[in-house]
């Protein structure tokens, strides 16, 4: 019975040995060979072409055009396709490092740098001088608005960073004023030192007078861009600005018996050069399908360069000049909104609303500060008047 039990055992035994190995050489030969409808067929790893005795050339040519085939039919909206290692990754497009890549190499998305070009029409008006007047009768308008043009490029090497430049003007304003009723008196005083017969003041009335007011604005400027897709767009940089204003008035007066006119005449000018730093920021915010309402915004603090000049004769007769300078802090903030529609794949159009703060700068009216001519009038340079402008744009941009 127990040599029965025994011869059983080890047969047992012996067959589950060689169940297990050959289960070992099926497993060894199923990971080289495939079974089918009783054929072998020879399995090669992915990672190891060679073995199979492929043409190396040929399979990384045809890779390479899969692989392009591929990045073109998934290119997005704002010139991204392709895709580069994270060596020279960095912070392009406002991705990082560790995605994954074509391949499953570690790679970031980067864009084909595009250019872009805005060219606007502003419509605008330089606000404060109405009523402003030296003559008792008569006084100046606000003048009118005014066209000039706003030019700016850039260009984005990748999808974020830029560099754009701009220029701005020349925006000229004008108001010119005039009275020939006759009798005519000036609201100037003449003091010690200081003869304003032919103004009118004393002794005989002019019979004719007139007030022109002058204002001009142009600027340059050069700025970093860094890019939020088609969502926002901040800058920072340098810029220049001059505004200028110049004041004339004039008195006639005719004598007899010759009816020969004598003159007189006051003039100023006060030029501003400001130079400094500034940061804006252009947000859109879609409101349609091809369509978006925006806000432009700019502020800047600059070094004013400022001067005055001072010129009064009377009666053809010099009674004072001179000038003064200085430098002033000064500051320039813009603001603007409106709508703009994408008419095509490059080109865009757009309108609306601006309105500009100057503040920290010399103005021909300031410069008056008194109705009492001295030999020393208008010597006093002052910078701290502010001046507003408001008005419109409309422009178009190509993006290409």
């Amino acid at each position: 019975m127990f040599g029965t039990l025994a011869a059983v055992g080890m047969a047992w035994s012996g067959l589950g040995v060689e169940t297990t190995q050959a289960q070992q050489v099926n497993s060894m030969q199923s990971a080289n060979t495939l079974m089918h409808e009783g054929q072998a067929f020879r399995v090669v790893q992915a990672s190891d072409p060679a073995a199979a005795g492929w043409n190396l050339d040929a399979f990384q040519t045809a890779t390479d055009s899969s692989s392009s085939a591929f990045g073109s039919q998934i290119a997005q909206v704002g010139h991204r396709h392709h895709v580069q290692s994270c060596g020279s990754c960095g912070t392009q497009c406002g991705g990082s490092c560790g995605s994954v890549g074509y391949g499953g190499v570690m790679a970031c998305p980067t864009c084909d740098p595009y250019r872009y070009a805005t060219v606007e029409a502003l419509y605008m008006r330089r606000e404060g001088i109405d009523n402003f007047t030296l003559a008792r009768d008569f006084a100046l308008d606000d003048p009118d608005f005014e066209w000039a043009p706003r030019i700016t490029v850039g260009v984005v090497p990748d999808c974020v960073n830029g560099f754009e430049v701009g220029f701005t003007g020349v925006l000229n304003w004008e108001s010119d004023v005039s009275d020939t009723t006759g009798n005519l008196v000036t609201l100037l005083q003449p003091g010690a030192g200081v003869s304003l017969d032919r103004f009118g003041a004393i002794g005989d009335e002019a019979e004719s007078q007139r007030q022109i007011y002058d204002s001009r604005f142009w600027s340059v400027e050069m700025n970093r861009t860094m890019m939020a897709w088609d969502v926002a767009k901040l800058s920072i940089g340098g810029r220049y600005v001059d505004f200028v204003e110049e004041l004339n008035y004039t008195s006639y007066n005719g004598i007899a018996p010759f009816d020969e006119t004598e003159t007189g005449i006051l003039r100023n000018s006060a030029e501003n050069r400001l130079i400094g730093l500034q940061v804006g920021a252009d947000i859109f915010n879609p409101i349609g399908r091809f369509s978006s309402s925006y806000v432009r915004a700019r502020a800047g603090g600059y070094l004013n360069l400022a001067e005055s000049d001072i010129f009064i004769s009377d009666a053809n007769t010099r009674q004072v000049s001179g000038s003064n300078s200085s430098s002033e802090f000064s500051g320039l903030f813009e603001f603007g909104t409106g709508v703009r529609y994408q008419a095509g794949e490059i080109f865009a159009v757009r309108g609306g609303f601006e309105a500009w703060y100057l503040t920290g700068v010399a103005t021909s009216e300031e410069q008056i500060s008194s109705a009492t001519v001295t030999p020393t009038f208008g010597r006093s340079l002052i910078a701290d008047d502010d001046v507003f402008f408001i008005g419109l744009t409309f422009g178009a941009e190509l993006k290409y």
